[in-house]
């Protein structure tokens, strides 16, 4: 039973959500990042390229969850991005087979789909939803990224590790709300970030969410899940709902026609604001059905 954890990018947004679920559940947690964070836990301070720093953080833990990465396109070009998240993450695991250690978790992204941010030029899916087999068409450097992080897990795997990786949409933390507001106010204008936020409201064309306590807790089921050695899993995690203006099928049609396959249409029918990914392969093989949604925020806008 896992009970040692390393947590890299533990300072940031989500690191601090993470950390909270782990000691909730019981977890012995460290931490390592750039800087120390608030919670009382064990810290390292280092740079995950750095693999004299990355040895230290991770002796005598028994599994890694691995946030630290540049978080999107806009926050660094595509040398750095390529060099933090590609190398990064390849230094994190080498360290950690080194150390013995028999899982990693990766936060990966939805971006691997390729239809997330237009300054990567995106493409669209070929159907909906998106599935695990669907070709991932990703063309911007964060993107990237994250496809070659997956990449580097599975090659870790093949070598006796078990790896998990969590493609999670958008995260939308507390402090991102008045960001998703402004967006909807102005949908069609949006250029964030408008009020201050960390970043701009992101999700893609279909506004895709998912609450940070949700992702958390994906990452608390993630450790726990039993696997055997050198198993692989891949997992789209989001919301049930979007954030999107209109249903995700009027949508769908007005942006792209009739060019993309509708493959479980009851799905659409039953919510009409439910994701373009794919949620049953996290619920069946995770356990994992987010809790939380923050529509409320436009919903409330409405009314007002």
């Amino acid at each position: 039973m896992t009970s040692h954890v390393l947590i890299t990018g533990a300072a940031g947004l989500l690191g601090r959500h993470v950390i909270e679920e782990m000691k909730t559940a019981g977890f012995v947690v460290r931490g390592f990042d750039r800087r120390r964070g608030h919670a009382d836990i064990d810290w390292h301070i280092g740079d995950i390229t750095d693999a004299t720093a990355v040895a230290a953080a991770v002796k005598d833990v028994d599994a890694v969850c691995h946030i630290a990465a540049v978080p999107n396109i806009w926050s660094g070009d595509g040398q750095t991005i390529m060099r933090v998240n590609v190398l990064g993450t390849y230094t994190v695991l080498d360290t950690a087979e080194a150390a013995g250690i028999r899982r990693f978790v990766f936060c990966s992204s939805d971006s691997v789909a390729g239809y997330t941010v237009r300054e990567g030029q995106m493409l669209p899916p070929h159907y909906a939803p998106v599935d695990l087999e669907h070709p991932l068409l990703a063309t911007d450097p964060y993107a990237v990224s994250k496809i070659l992080g997956e990449d580097l897990a599975r090659a870790f795997a093949l070598r006796g590790m078990s790896a998990i990786a969590l493609r999670t949409v958008f995260v939308a933390y507390p402090e991102m709300a008045g960001e998703i507001v402004s967006r909807a106010m102005d949908p069609d204008n949006y250029r964030g970030p408008a009020v201050r936020g960390p970043s701009p409201a992101g999700g893609g064309p279909f506004h895709h969410h998912i609450d940070p306590r949700d992702v958390a807790r994906a990452f608390r089921l993630a450790l726990e899940k039993p696997m055997p050695d050198g198993g692989f899993e891949r997992y789209y995690l989001s919301a049930q709902v979007t954030l999107s203006p209109e249903p995700t099928l009027e949508r769908l049609r007005r942006l792209h026609g009739n060019a993309i396959e509708i493959r479980n249409p009851e799905l659409y029918s039953q919510q009409p604001f439910a994701p373009l990914y794919d949620l049953s392969h996290a619920k069946d093989g995770l356990g994992f059905v987010a809790e939380h949604q923050q529509r409320h925020l436009i919903t409330d806008l409405g009314r007002a």
